[in-house]
């Protein structure tokens, strides 16, 4: 139901005490004296500066060299009336924009065209405001244009150029508009396979947080691929550190990323804080799709003097290095300077706003500062020998690249690194895990040393998972799993953890480990497995279920950017040659959550490759890439490398299109950034 308009109120300006109050000069003072006379901002949110001009004019600098008179506005909606507010940073002012919404969520503003846009929750519409950088005092506004009720539960406002995007949490959706003129045009309604909050621009690129999850998403060249229907993301990374993430914003002038933390959904009150990410590209365009983003390499923001409960959007003034929050749970407009190396800090711009929402910095520096899209991704497949223990690297296609000794005879399971140019290897010749250094700078057939290695727990090591500096080793010894943590010198054993079946292959889905049953078609799911098992001891999978159509399984790989699960089937051990195979399940986290333990997954969710024509007979393991889907697979019987392009589509007895020999192949891993 709208709200009825009230008669504007008088503009309130806010004066907070002056702790730089430096005079401009006299000439330019426009006829004031003595208290009359205007002061400059010192550019730094601290609640203290006026900002004002000179009587209209430019003022000569300040004593302090400070800029005078930055326009530095943030503007923030609220789902408690619908009102826009905007905060003059530098000027210590506020307007209030009464607009006919009573709830509104996704704020974005174009100085240069000087047009307000926010996503109403009640009326369901974009609305766009006309000339209010005009309106100096609290005041009624009417939308100039509106798009069509299209949404259905609007939460983020992300604009590039004329593209406007709207997540939307009603059936996680973003819905794309194009403005041409007074007009929003729906171009496509995307389907997003997670549930969506806050989106932000980079480049042609958008990047999506994956709300109820401490996970990032990027979708490349984005309007380029939004057309009606399912959009999968183009890589997935969990962000270490955050419990539940819902705002984010992204400065190429510092190349600085900064995600918000709402912690518990329960807890509204003290458990919020924000994560910033410097060096963003570097970092985010190493990884790769599963990969983390450690906790060591982001500033944590975080603590009862914050005031942060429910931080549900952030914004970022790279001129300041300042950083704005909009606080729902404790209805508030926070802003944070000085951060250093973060921690419990107290916020030095705190301002009351109920149910405050969206929030968006605008200044001259600092509009459109969207850089540029992630270019070169690469893929690299890593595969292990246990002949000789060598390391052998394939491209995309699965064309080979490079072949480099290492100092084991044997090994199987390997990672490789992308934030340290590492690998890491489980070397069965020394019963040890095995780091190998600047991997990427050797030269084909280059005899390394470890730069570090493990002690010699090991007993019979199968197949690694990493996730973040944590390292997984499945041994089928006296099938234990072996959990390692690595700082980049040394592996440090934490634990290991007795299983009740046989072990072989491993993978994490997020926080959960994944691995295959030996001797069975079964699947296990261990979830939160890193923060679930701390200490030494026996483990129980909290979810065990039987993949039809499969005889022997033991290798398995799954994407989080396409969710995608492949397994394969080794078939009777005696055969080494013949009767191998392998299985591809879509849509993994729906078919998956909707079993019990003890259940089978049908074939009718699955597709199988398999026959003479595969030359598959003992698929040892695979990997996937999502981008090609392509399942490459580590066939040990017939000592091949194997790859199967199409294979989403593919059932039966189907020829590769890669094939490589590679004697005793036993482990791979695909990089794909």
């Amino acid at each position: 139901m709208k709200k009825n308009f009230t008669k504007p109120m008088a503009g309130l300006f806010l004066t907070l005490g002056l702790l730089f109050t430096v005079s401009c000069d006299d000439d330019d003072n426009g006829g004031m004296t003595g208290e009359e006379m205007p002061t400059c901002s010192d550019g730094i949110m601290n609640g203290d500066e006026t900002g004002v001009d000179c009587g209209g004019t430019v003022c000569a600098p300040c004593e302090d060299g400070m800029e005078m008179g930055r326009r530095a506005e943030l503007f923030v909606t609220n789902n408690s009336n619908g009102d826009i507010t905007k905060y003059s940073i530098t000027g210590d002012s506020l307007v209030t924009y009464r607009t006919a919404s009573d709830a509104a969520e996704g704020i974005y503003y174009n100085k240069e065209d000087d047009l307000l846009v926010q996503a109403s929750r009640s009326s369901l519409q974009l609305e766009a405001f006309k000339e209010t950088s005009m309106i100096m005092e609290d005041t009624n506004v009417i939308a100039a244009f509106n798009g069509a009720m299209d949404l259905e539960s609007p939460r983020e406002l992300a604009v590039s150029g004329s593209t406007y995007v709207v997540a939307d949490t009603g059936s996680h959706k973003f819905f794309v508009y194009d403005k041409s003129g007074d007009s929003f045009m729906l171009t496509a309604t995307l389907d997003i396979p997670f549930p969506v909050w806050g989106i932000t621009f980079k480049g042609k690129d958008l990047y999506a947080v994956v709300d109820t999850t401490s996970d990032l998403a990027v979708f490349y060249d984005f309007a380029a691929n939004a057309q009606d229907g399912l959009l999968r993301p183009s890589k997935r990374v969990k962000i270490e550190g955050i419990v539940r993430t819902h705002g984010l914003t992204y400065s190429a002038a510092d190349d600085t990323m900064v995600m918000t933390d709402i912690g518990d959904a329960a807890n509204t009150t003290d458990d919020g804080g924000f994560h910033i990410i410097k060096e963003f590209s570097s970092k985010f365009d190493a990884l790769s799709d599963g990969d983390v983003l450690p906790v060591g390499m982001q500033i944590r923001v975080a603590g009862p003097s914050t005031l942060m409960g429910n931080p549900i959007d952030v914004a970022y003034d790279s001129e300041t290095d300042a950083i704005y929050v909009s606080e729902v749970g404790n209805g508030k407009v926070l802003g944070f300077t000085s951060i250093g190396d973060g921690g419990d800090l107290a916020p030095s711009f705190n301002m009351d706003l109920e149910a405050a929402s969206s929030i968006y910095f605008s200044s001259d520096e600092t509009d459109m500062d969207m850089g540029m899209e992630t270019m070169g991704q690469e893929t690299r497949l890593y595969a292990t020998s246990t002949a000789n223990g060598n390391i052998t690297v394939y491209d995309g296609m699965g064309a080979p690249m490079k072949t480099i000794l290492s100092a084991s005879t044997s090994t199987e399971g390997i990672y490789y690194s992308p934030l340290s140019d590492d690998i890491i290897q489980a070397s069965r010749s020394g019963l040890m895990l095995e780091s190998y250094a600047d991997f990427s700078s050797l030269a084909d057939a280059s005899t390394v040393q470890a730069a570090f290695m493990s002690d010699a727990d090991l007993m019979s090591p199968r197949e690694i998972a990493v996730s973040g500096y944590h390292v997984v080793v499945a041994d089928n010894g006296e099938n234990k799993l072996y959990v390692y943590t690595f700082n980049g010198s040394s592996f440090t054993l934490q634990n290991t953890l007795q299983a009740d079946f046989d072990l072989w292959g491993i993978t994490f889905m997020g926080d959960d480990l994944l691995a295959v049953v030996d001797n069975t078609s079964d699947l296990a799911i261990f979830n939160n497995f890193i923060d679930m098992n701390m200490m030494d001891g026996s483990i129980m999978p909290d979810k065990q279920v039987t993949v039809e159509g499969i005889v022997r399984t033991h290798g398995i790989d799954y994407s989080e950017a396409s969710d995608v699960l492949v397994m394969t089937d080794i078939g009777a051990a005696a055969d080494a040659n013949t009767d191998g195979g392998f299985h591809v399940i879509q849509d993994f986290t729906l078919v998956i959550d909707a079993l019990e333990d003890g259940a089978t997954i049908p074939m009718g969710s699955q597709s199988r490759v398999a026959g003479p024509s595969t030359m598959m007979g003992n698929p040892i393991d695979v990997a996937y890439d999502h981008k090609t889907e392509t399942v490459f697979i580590a066939e040990v019987g017939n000592g091949k490398v194997l790859g199967f392009a199409n294979a989403l589509n593919s059932n039966g007895d189907v020829a590769p299109t890669v094939s490589n020999d590679l004697m005793n192949a036993s482990s791979i891993y695909l990089y794909n950034n």
